[in-house]
């Protein structure tokens, strides 16, 4: 694995120091943005080129979540590509965690957890399409509502695959990963992800982690 640039994006002077410091001193990181955020727009913010941004919750006049649900926007009419994002915040609270999922994040980091599973979290976004946290949350989620107009549009927009892109999500479903629905399928893993990437494109979500939110809210995984 190549070096991860790194996006510091909101928090004090020293907390994103001690984030600078842990990860590239210990998470083969170059911090390629470093700012506090104050009167960032994230037209802005999509200029700069990322593999993983930090962007601490509490964000100058706005939170973390409606900053990423506008340049995840702003992203999809412009057909631009932006890397994956994890939230900072001081506690770890379930609730944020899906929260940030649903924004567009992967995940959230927490103070309280430390520099380890801050340095392990970032690592695991040098997947693209990684979706470690949801996986980690179904077990805790309980019942999630979606609307009936909710339910039915996603049920249109999924009878609209064919019986190979079928079985790509109902092995997703299956809580299996690429290689393992590789398998299922019968097409190679560059096709799988491109089922997948359809698929949340017809559900208009932006993330693989909010795909597997919507798929566990219309209560299709295999739990």
């Amino acid at each position: 694995m190549g070096t991860l640039r790194v996006a510091l994006l909101g928090g004090s002077d020293s907390l994103r120091f001690a984030r600078r410091s842990a990860l590239e001193l210990g998470g083969n990181c170059q911090i390629v943005f470093d700012s506090d955020g104050h009167g960032l727009l994230p037209q802005e913010f999509l200029e700069v080129t990322y593999d993983v941004a930090i962007i601490e919750q509490r964000l100058g006049t706005q939170s973390a979540f409606e900053f990423i649900r506008a340049l995840q926007a702003i992203a999809v009419v412009q057909q631009e590509s932006i890397g994956r994002i994890l939230v900072g915040t001081q506690f770890e609270e379930t609730q944020l965690r899906v929260t940030a999922i649903e924004s567009g994040a992967v995940d959230c980091v927490f103070v309280s957890e430390g520099v380890e599973k801050l340095i392990e979290k970032v690592l695991a976004c040098s997947d693209s399409n990684t979706d470690f946290a949801v996986r980690e949350l179904l077990p805790q989620l309980g019942d999630l509502t979606i609307s009936q107009e909710g339910f039915q549009s996603a049920a249109v927009a999924l009878d609209t695959l064919d019986a190979k892109e079928a079985k790509v999500v109902k092995s997703f479903c299956q809580l299996n990963d690429v290689s393992q629905i590789s398998i299922d399928s019968g097409l190679s893993k560059v096709k799988v992800n491109a089922t997948l990437l359809k698929v949340q494109r017809l559900l208009v979500l932006d993330t693989r982690s909010q795909l597997l939110l919507r798929m566990y809210r219309l209560g299709a995984l295999a739990l």
